[in-house]
């Protein structure tokens, strides 16, 4: 800590605030060394702690409203055509499942489609089998839907019912 003498200016450096008064090696003029000003602790505490809870409050309303965006957006949708689901004989004489769906872009953007999964259940819906494939096309414009078509390798006498998924959309 550095101290002044009052008189002639003189500057020291010391280890720690003496107790005791202290007298000046220049002039000999004797004072007592003023104690270092502390600010309070405790502002410093409160002033920390609203500013995290600012920035918490902040990151917790940022995520909040990214995710309730997303929800409302639903970029892609997928689903499938009931009334195109029907059992058909392939190449080896074999009955498949022959099911049609599509693909819909609720934004106004243009996305790039995903891998397709679809999934067959039982009657205890249980699933039979996933099957991923990919789309018929590669981008999908703004507000357009597009259809796709998929015969699945499973025995369709145990499936009861087909569902869709967009590969890595919830």
């Amino acid at each position: 800590m550095k101290i002044t003498c009052d008189f002639c200016k003189t500057e020291y450096n010391l280890d720690k605030i003496p107790s005791v008064p202290v007298k000046c090696a220049v002039c000999g003029h004797t004072w007592m060394a003023p104690k270092p000003f502390y600010q309070k602790s405790w502002l410093k505490f409160i002033a920390a702690l609203t500013a995290l809870m600012s920035a918490c409050v902040f990151v917790f309303v940022v995520i909040i409203t990214f995710n309730n965006d997303n929800y409302k957006k639903q970029t892609l949708s997928a689903g499938i055509d009931e009334e195109f689901v029907r059992v058909i004989k392939d190449k080896d004489g074999a009955n498949r499942l022959f099911v049609a769906g599509h693909i819909t872009n609720n934004t106004d953007e243009i996305y790039g489609l995903p891998n397709l999964i679809i999934i067959s259940y039982d009657a205890n819906n249980n699933v039979i089998s996933r099957q991923t494939f990919m789309p018929p096309a590669t981008l999908l414009e703004s507000k357009n839907t597009i259809v796709f078509n998929y015969i699945l390798s499973v025995e369709p006498t145990n499936v009861k019912r087909v569902a869709v998924e967009l590969k890595g959309i919830k």
